[in-house]
């Protein structure tokens, strides 16, 4: 009878540390979950996921005012540090992307790009994206998301098409949350 009560003994602590362990992991996994809304703007975790080095803790820090359709940053950070940068743009004129140089400083942070077919005008790279279409607010009549990942190499072209797929879903999800008339 004593080896029967030790046993079940041993089967309740056995238990009780696998189901802490579990609440541990869940917890866990929560602290370094992908957010279903990135600066504003719904988007799948499966997404943005690819694009990160790192999910641990992530904050977001905005300045982005939808309404005011003020040109500002938000960025993405893992543990206090930059790994995704978005920056909304409201223009007069369209950015006008191949009649620029590709040494224009417009281009910056954004590296090997080629234009692909998004928006009004897009361009996609290893490390970033920029992408403009018409969106009347205000006094603005376009529209422009450059995205940039700070962590990313700019040799890795693998990279390219992650950062094209995020933006083709992020992008017209963007403009629907704008006041554009």
């Amino acid at each position: 009878m004593k080896y029967f009560k030790q046993r079940g003994v041993a089967r309740a602590l056995a238990l009780g540390l696998s189901l802490a362990a579990a609440v541990t992991a869940c917890r866990a996994s929560d602290a370094d979950a992908v957010p279903e809304v990135v600066c504003g703007t719904p988007v799948s975790p499966d997404l943005i996921r690819p694009l990160l080095p790192s999910t641990e803790d992530l904050t977001e820090s905005s300045r982005v005012d939808r309404q005011e359709a003020i040109s500002a940053p938000c960025t993405l950070l893992s543990s206090g540090q930059p790994v995704m940068e978005l920056r909304f743009y409201w223009s007069m004129d369209a950015p006008n992307m191949a009649d620029r140089s590709r040494y224009d400083s417009f281009f910056r942070h954004v590296a090997e790009w080629r234009p692909i077919k998004l928006g009004n005008e897009a361009i996609v790279g290893t490390n970033g994206s920029i992408v403009s279409a018409p969106c009347e607010s205000g006094r603005n009549k376009y529209f422009t998301l450059k995205m940039h990942l700070p962590e990313a190499s700019i040799t890795d072209y693998g990279r390219r098409k992650d950062i094209e797929k995020f933006m083709r879903a992020y992008f017209p999800a963007t403009v629907k949350t704008l006041s554009c008339g």
